[in-house]
């Protein structure tokens, strides 16, 4: 079974509107896939209803987002299903398994973008979708992805979701002189492995394609 979430674009009008300035216009800033090849049907569908829900969402300049806030609790009567997740590294049917593939997405396409992490939690076992270093688990009411936009426009998430991929872009509306500050700046994600089970993330600050920084992101241990 195929899904596939596609951007409502009035969406995005209305994002313009409310900034009420016509001269806004999006221009992305990120894109991030994973794949969703070997996920089972439950883990798709999960996926599919978290990404829905924070698909078209809008941070505003200087704001923060919660994953947790916007997708909501993992219930059956919200439409989730029981799908495999990983609890001390075994693989057990749980309410949501799959949310944490959408959450790992965003949190990559966000150090892209040039977003700010505020809270991050790695796996205990490494998910096979990302390299080690590079996931974002989940738990409503235990374990949140949590970002703030360091920029002077809004930013919106958009996502959609194949039979095999996941996808998610980080949307600027800029104007013309933020787009041509933009387009000075380029972020990259670089893995420094410490051991087999223990890795660092760095994000790499360029501007005019000079390194200017050099973040830590974070370091990841696994059991493996």
């Amino acid at each position: 079974m195929a899904f596939r979430l596609f951007t409502i674009f009035a969406t995005v009008l209305a994002t313009i509107t409310l900034w009420g300035c016509k001269y806004h216009r999006p221009v992305t800033m990120a894109t991030f896939r994973t794949s969703l090849e070997g996920r089972t049907e439950g883990q798709k569908l999960n996926a599919m209803k978290a990404a829905r829900a924070v698909n078209g969402t809008v941070i505003p300049a200087g704001s923060t987002f919660s994953f947790n806030q916007r997708v909501g609790s993992w219930t059956r009567e919200r439409g989730f299903v029981r799908a495999p997740v990983s609890l001390g590294g075994v693989l057990v049917p749980s309410w949501g398994g799959g949310v944490c593939q959408v959450s790992t997405t965003l949190y990559v396409a966000a150090l892209l973008a040039g977003l700010e992490v505020l809270e991050r939690h790695h796996h205990a076992v490494a998910p096979s979708y990302v390299p080690k270093g590079m996931d974002a688990a989940v738990a409503y009411g235990v374990a949140d992805l949590r970002l703030r936009n360091p920029f002077p426009f809004p930013v919106q998430i958009r996502f959609e979701v194949s039979e095999s991929l996941l996808t998610c872009r980080v949307i600027g509306f800029m104007t013309p002189r933020q787009e041509r500050d933009w387009k000075r700046l380029k972020f990259q994600v670089r893995r420094e492995t410490l051991s087999p089970q223990r890795v660092r993330l760095w994000r790499m600050h360029y501007r005019d394609s000079k390194l200017v920084r050099r973040e830590l992101c974070n370091e990841s241990t696994y059991m493996r």
